[in-house]
C-alpha cells in the first residue's frame, strides 16, 4: 500500500509547525542559557539539576522563568515575583546560598501550587542576568 503524497506533505507541514512553535527555542533565542547548581530534593536529600532561564521580565518585581526538571515538571512561562527569603536555601539559578531576610524571586502562587513553589532565585542574580 503507497501513502498518499498529499498526506505526506500535511505531515511534514504539521511537524515545522510544532517546530517553529518551540518553547524552548524561543526562550533560549530570548535569554542567556543558565543553568543552576544542584537543588536539593527535600524527601529524599538527593541532588538534581534543573534548567533554570530568566525569560523576560513583566514588571520591575516580576519576571518570566522557564523552569525544567526532567524529574518533577517543566514551566516554560512561569512567573516569578520579587520578595523576602522567609528561611535559609540555595539560589536555583546560581547555587549560591540565600539567608533568611535576602531578596528574593518565588513562583506566584496559583492553584495548583506548583511543584517547584519552594525554589528561590537571589534577587541580585536575576537582576544580573534578566532581559531588558
Amino acid at each position: 500500500m503507497q501513502a498518499d503524497p498529499a498526506d505526506d506533505e500535511c505531515w511534514r507541514a504539521a511537524l515545522r509547525l510544532l517546530d517553529d512553535g518551540s518553547c524552548e527555542r524561543a526562550a533560549s533565542r530570548l535569554a542567556p542559557r543558565r543553568e543552576a547548581a544542584t537543588v536539593p530534593v527535600a524527601q529524599t536529600g538527593a541532588r538534581r539539576e534543573c534548567v533554570v532561564r530568566v525569560v523576560d521580565r513583566v514588571s520591575a518585581g516580576i519576571v518570566v522563568v522557564y523552569w525544567c526538571d526532567a524529574t518533577s515538571c517543566r514551566y516554560g512561562d512561569q512567573l516569578w515575583k520579587v520578595g523576602v527569603a522567609k528561611r535559609r536555601g540555595r539560589c536555583a539559578l546560581s547555587g549560591a546560598p540565600i539567608d533568611a531576610g535576602d531578596a528574593v524571586y518565588r513562583p506566584r502562587s496559583a492553584r495548583p501550587r506548583p511543584v517547584n513553589a519552594a525554589a528561590m532565585m537571589l534577587a541580585s542574580e536575576v537582576e544580573r542576568v534578566s532581559p531588558g
